[in-house]
């Protein structure tokens, strides 16, 4: 199965609670996803406001779907992309999945990112026989539903890579595992690192559930000190690295421990923090081919991205990746395109190879869907972010 290839224009996406394509009559809602004549009705769950924002994957997949109907839509059909707002409100999400599902009859979602979507949702998702191709996993239960399937690795096969790439990378005997206390998260990380100890039969010398993601840090950095860590990887999001790393750098505890943190923290804002507190050196894995690197893999997400005004990122990949994917798909069924042979479709999915991502992309017919098993690793140094393995880190089974 390939990725899509096509030409590009303009369009400026609007960054509104609820994100609708230009094409077709979508305010209207109702009737488009089983209506063979009529637009494709496709929809997304994400976090727009509230405590963490998510735009850019549906941002970029909205991109990827205008192109497509440019070009003369699926079998001259149009896609209509409707994204609603869930606030990272479990309620709020619950209504935005009865909204797309009753009233925009969307055949299914695609390119979620969302705190809660999949956990106030899954249920539903089931019940309905909807597919949704998640943008961005991030909670549990978006990798434990035979209807949902990430196309990132997410946070906790993340932070197994992060120790997987300090012990059998780096060499390290003695690493350390801080997991700043999420609620509803932390359990996952948990069994992050047990997942480390199954496949390399080796323990942390500790792991530290004591900080939030609001404590100062630097009692973990000094117990990492005491206790001769020689890495230290941390779940934090990108405020909290900045103060983890300016915390290790005041302690003298750069030069001694490797300190490796989640995909979250990749970004170019956080180069900024780190030349103020001459903090360099953090690692971090990268979920899909590093966007700051020059692969040709990334030509047309880069082209798409700028000529759309869409920040490029690992959020903006994970909308494009997950976007081009369903796309294929649609192009790929013969007859009429609607909520049941969509999903079909996905379930006798084979599996999707693409250079962005280091595992192929599943769904099958499985209880669960955690596909993306891959990360390249990316350093924060002075000229940028750098990446130091080419090859995929692939988390053995």
């Amino acid at each position: 199965m390939r990725l899509l290839s096509r030409s590009t224009r303009l369009l400026a996406i609007p960054a509104v609670a609820v994100v609708l394509a230009a094409c077709g009559n979508s305010a209207a809602g109702g009737g488009g996803g089983g209506d063979t004549d009529g637009p494709i009705e496709l929809g997304a769950v994400s976090s727009l406001s509230g405590p963490v924002a998510f735009a850019d994957p549906t941002g970029a997949a909205q991109a990827v779907f205008d192109r497509v109907n440019e070009d003369g839509g699926i079998n001259g059909r149009e896609i209509n992309y409707t994204v609603v707002d869930d606030r990272g409100d479990p309620s709020a999400a619950a209504q935005a999945s009865r909204q797309l599902i009753d009233e925009q009859d969307v055949v299914a979602n695609v390119g979620s990112a969302s705190l809660v979507d999949c956990s106030a949702n899954a249920a539903t998702y089931q019940r309905q026989g909807l597919v949704s191709v998640q943008g961005l996993g991030v909670d549990p239960a978006c990798f434990s539903s035979p209807n949902i399937s990430p196309v990132n690795t997410g946070p906790f096969s993340g932070y197994t890579s992060l120790l997987y790439f300090a012990s059998e990378t780096l060499g390290h005997d003695r690493v350390c595992a801080v997991i700043l206390t999420v609620p509803g998260l932390t359990e996952g990380y948990e069994a992050a690192v047990e997942r480390w100890s199954e496949i390399t039969g080796k323990e942390p010398v500790f792991v530290d559930t004591s900080l939030t993601v609001s404590d100062d840090p630097t009692p973990a950095v000094l117990r990492a000190q005491a206790e001769g860590c020689q890495a230290v990887t941390f779940n934090s999001n990108p405020p909290q690295t900045v103060t983890v790393m300016k915390a290790a750098q005041t302690q003298g505890a750069l030069e001694t421990i490797d300190w490796i943190a989640l995909t979250v923290s990749y970004n170019s804002e956080i180069l900024e923090a780190f030349a103020a507190n001459n903090s360099w050196g953090l690692y971090v894995n990268s979920e899909f081919e590093p966007w700051s690197g020059e692969s040709e893999a990334l030509q047309d997400w880069r082209t798409l991205m700028e000529e759309n005004d869409i920040p490029q990122g690992s959020d903006s990949l994970a909308g494009y990746v997950a976007a081009t994917i369903m796309v294929d798909v649609l192009e790929g069924i013969e007859g009429d395109i609607t909520r049941e042979s969509v999903t079909q479709a996905f379930k006798e999915l084979e599996p999707v190879e693409t250079e962005l991502i280091g595992s192929p992309y599943t769904f099958g017919d499985a209880d669960s869907h955690n596909p993306n098993q891959a990360s390249k690793i990316v350093q924060a140094q002075p000229e940028g972010w750098v990446t130091v393995s080419e090859d995929w880190q692939r988390l053995p089974e």
